[in-house]
């Protein structure tokens, strides 16, 4: 496994985005930190809010995903990358664009300048989109996986185009005030791209991680066939205004995270006790995307009132503790591989008792519980713990850099 994935066409670009991705991760954190109180006061469409959002969403994870992406996909395909300047263009517009939409949005408010950003970081997404499909679309085998990946990069498509018109209606109102259009963007972000990419890598990298192959799919298919439906069910929910929809589809969305994790459980139950650098990550993400599933259910019920607790604690759990801990664990695991730091891949594995696993999901589990009590200093306290994650995560990739200069483009 560790040769194949070492034979890698686009390690430098891919490590490009890890490093970026990491980046904005302590900004993010950075953010929180700062900005603690205002969970209290402010709704999503507030502009600090709104910037640490697109931080979190664009800059870590999206950017964190497109850099596994292209440092994986290809050697796992038996292709070359479809084009790496393409891949260097996009990436100059998804820093500046996503940099400048937080900047636009939070610190420097500026109506041109966050329209300017938005199409930059448009054009990142339909570049990478058509990057990733012609890349698939070129490989020898076509699965399941395969099959996440084409529909995650259209509905990332189509969440940057609802983003956009999102932003015209900031700056305009031509767009009724209304928040179903905002629920829509995030549902389509959430589980149209990062849940459904999330997946497919899982069911694609975990089993070259653990050396096994073979691995049954049907608790995968169960779990792709069911967040189909959940995006669906959400998007006409809202759409349409159906209470009954949006109760159904949680419970399913639920359902759908249980089959995922099932079959996570069965990859590494065919690994025989292997232990690996990703796999701690992935099954305390598969656990909090259970609690997200569960917060969406009382959300959808109306069981926890009015009130915006509840639906910043479903937004965190599910945008940092499910598919942060995922990205996380697979930059644990690819950066020694992608910089060929042999030395670093012979360290026996600490598993669940790593500090940046542990650190994440206990800081990930405070602000939670914070936002849900509406405890403002447990906020900043979960908010510490995972800017300290992101800061030794980020020193230590760094350190690792510099060690290994002679990196070269393959």
């Amino acid at each position: 496994m560790s040769s194949r994935l070492a034979r890698i066409p686009g390690a430098r670009i891919g490590v490009r985005y890890l490093f970026t991705s990491l980046g904005f991760w302590v900004l993010f954190n950075l953010g929180t930190l700062l900005w603690h109180r205002h969970f209290q006061v402010f709704y999503f469409r507030e502009p600090y809010i709104l910037a640490l959002t697109h931080l979190a969403a664009l800059g870590w994870l999206t950017t964190g995903l497109m850099g596994i992406m292209y440092a994986t996909l290809p050697a796992t395909l038996g292709v070359r990358p479809h084009s790496g300047r393409m891949a260097r263009v996009q990436y100059w517009f998804q820093v500046v664009g996503v940099a400048g939409l937080a900047l636009t949005m939070g610190l420097i408010p500026q109506t041109r300048g966050r329209v300017v950003c938005g199409l930059l970081t448009l054009v990142a997404l339909v570049i990478f989109v058509h990057n990733i499909a012609a890349t698939v679309g070129r490989g020898k085998q076509w699965r399941l996986p395969e099959a996440h990946f084409v529909m995650a990069v259209f509905y990332l498509a189509i969440t940057g185009l609802i983003g956009m018109s999102y932003v015209f209606y900031l700056n305009s109102g031509l767009v009724p005030q209304t928040m179903v259009s905002l629920k829509v963007h995030a549902h389509f972000a959430g589980l149209g791209w990062l849940a459904l990419t999330s997946m497919a890598l899982t069911y694609k990298l975990l089993p070259l991680e653990m050396g096994v192959d073979n691995v049954p799919q049907r608790w995968a298919l169960a779990a792709s066939v069911l967040i189909n439906l959940v995006f669906w069910g959400v998007f006409f929910g809202y759409a349409y205004d159906w209470p009954a929809l949006r109760v159904g589809s949680a419970v399913l969305g639920l359902a759908g995270i249980v089959c995922h994790t099932l079959q996570v459980a069965a990859i590494a139950a065919r690994g025989h006790g292997v232990q690996t650098r990703s796999l701690p990550y992935t099954q305390a993400s598969c656990v909090f995307g259970i609690v997200a599933g569960l917060l969406a259910i009382l959300l959808t019920m109306e069981a926890v009132g009015t009130g915006f607790a509840v639906e910043y604690a479903y937004a965190y759990v599910g945008g940092i503790g499910w598919f942060g801990l995922y990205v996380t664990g697979q930059i644990v695991w690819l950066m020694p591989l992608l910089l060929h730091d042999d030395v670093h891949e012979s360290i026996p594995e600490l598993g669940w008792m790593s500090p940046e696993c542990l650190g994440l999901a206990a800081g990930t589990v405070l602000v939670t519980t914070g936002l849900l009590a509406g405890i403002s200093p447990l906020v900043a306290l979960g908010a510490a713990v995972n800017l300290a994650v992101s800061l030794l995560m980020t020193g230590r990739s760094v350190r690792l850099c510099w060690a290994q200069p002679a990196m070269a483009e393959r």
